[in-house]
């Protein structure tokens, strides 16, 4: 080096340019002399430093399905596949695993077969080559063993290699892999291909720990605080437990009521939708004076949670948001209206509320009782006198759904008509 082009301090090149660093990088990679490997019986290895960088690879932080490996050996799957071996070379036992606790990593026999005689001793006048291996070495003395938890899941390799999987279809091209860690473990998606309900079974307790009724276990070990199962992969559809989730998770339990009992039970669902609880995760503290523009878009179904006509209707009466009584928000003379005109009138006026009463009952009974019905659908000899307006239409009396309805329940007849009512006639 030249007087005129000196080291550059310690530090320097942390403010260099993206552009500076990205050559930089490339120039070394291309520099970087190539591993060149002899795969005969009992032959010693030696690798350069690039090498081992690459083959301790990265490290990934674990999760519940997958915990946290901490692996402490240097491996090069790539340069081992371009030497024409397989996987059964090392992975000597992986046809006979039926445990998913059972990862048959290679054996120290299985790597002397390559590697020369290193395990269980090395053999005479030969020097320990453990560092090749293993990264926490001192005086030629493994200090540290890899270490691989147990997966939380039910698998078995026998089962999978006797329907006719390869490695690949699970792990992926290790062609182009130094050392493997848990990202070459299979993912959710990867296993679905096959667990679609008809080649193999797509309920999740299949492969994820269950308890005995059946239902996925939600804390792994002993550990209360250890991370819950959440759905975030293909199989939630849709249920990823989000900040958002207790808000939007009615529509979700209705269309899959199953994928919800995969994990909870009812009283799980009962502890919120008992009636008396309100989380405040649902509704802010001052919620009762803006809750009808939800109520009225039908953004939360109020009834998944509430009883309409004793909550709802009770809470109205009480607060004077109704049509009944002299002082009630939208009674009689007052300014206010909830209906629009036309809404109801008396029999042969135009009648707007037919179609939405006769869609859902429910909506209306969420304000009006049945005297609101009867006060108009009731004939005039009734025990509480209407104005004999008939909601059946023409031709509903002496029909089949007349007779139908008639016979699995009369008393609901008598509701509107009085006993001997020539509309009965065709009882």
């Amino acid at each position: 080096m030249s007087a005129t082009h000196r080291a550059p301090p310690p530090g320097a090149w942390l403010g260099a340019p993206v552009a500076t660093l990205l050559v930089l990088a490339f120039v070394l990679g291309l520099a970087a002399p190539t591993l060149a490997w002899t795969l005969g019986p009992k032959q010693p290895i030696s690798e350069p430093p690039a090498t081992v960088a690459r083959s301790e690879g990265p490290r990934r932080p674990g999760g519940p399905v997958y915990p946290q490996q901490d692996i402490r050996v240097r491996m090069d799957h790539a340069v081992h596949l371009a030497e024409g071996m397989h996987c059964k070379q090392c992975h000597q036992r992986i046809d006979r695993s039926q445990l998913s606790s059972q990862n048959d990593l290679p054996t120290g026999e299985a790597c002397d077969a390559c590697h020369g005689d290193q395990h269980p001793r090395v053999a005479e006048g030969e020097t320990p080559r453990c560092a090749e291996c293993h990264t926490h070495v001192e005086d030629q003395r493994v200090t540290a063993t890899s270490i691989f938890p147990r997966p939380n899941l039910n698998f078995s390799h026998q089962a999978h290699l006797d329907r006719g999987a390869d490695c690949a279809t699970c792990h992926g091209d290790m062609t182009k892999v130094g050392r493997a860690t848990i990202a070459q473990l299979p993912k959710e998606a990867t296993c679905l291909t096959c667990h679609d309900g008809q080649q193999a079974s797509d309920k999740c307790s299949t492969c994820h720990p269950s308890g005995k009724d059946g239902r996925l276990l939600t804390a792994i070990g002993d550990d209360a605080s250890a991370p819950k199962l959440l759905p975030k992969g293909p199989s939630a559809r849709g249920a990823t437990h989000d900040l958002a989730f207790v808000r939007d998770h009615v529509g979700i339990a209705k269309a899959d009521p199953e994928l919800c009992a995969s994990c909870h039970d009812d009283n799980f669902c009962a502890d919120c939708h008992a009636g008396p609880i309100r989380p405040m995760r649902l509704h802010a503290g001052d919620y009762l004076t803006s809750h009808a523009i939800d109520a009225r878009a039908n953004t939360q179904d109020c009834s998944s949670c509430h009883r309409l006509q004793t909550e709802c209707r009770g809470c109205h009466l009480r607060m004077g948001v109704t049509s009944e009584g002299e002082e009630a928000a939208f009674g009689v003379g007052s300014p206010l209206r909830f209906h629009p005109a036309a809404w109801s009138g008396p029999p042969g006026s135009p009648q707007g509320h037919a179609l939405p009463a006769q869609r859902n009952i429910s909506t209306c009974a969420s304000c009006h009782t049945e005297d609101a019905c009867l006060a108009c659908h009731a004939t005039t000899g009734a025990a509480s006198p209407g104005l004999n307006a008939s909601p059946h239409g023409p031709g509903f009396a002496g029909s089949a759904r007349c007779s139908a309805l008639e016979s699995r329940n009369r008393r609901v007849c008598l509701k509107c008509h009085a006993p001997g009512d020539i509309a009965l006639e065709c009882l």
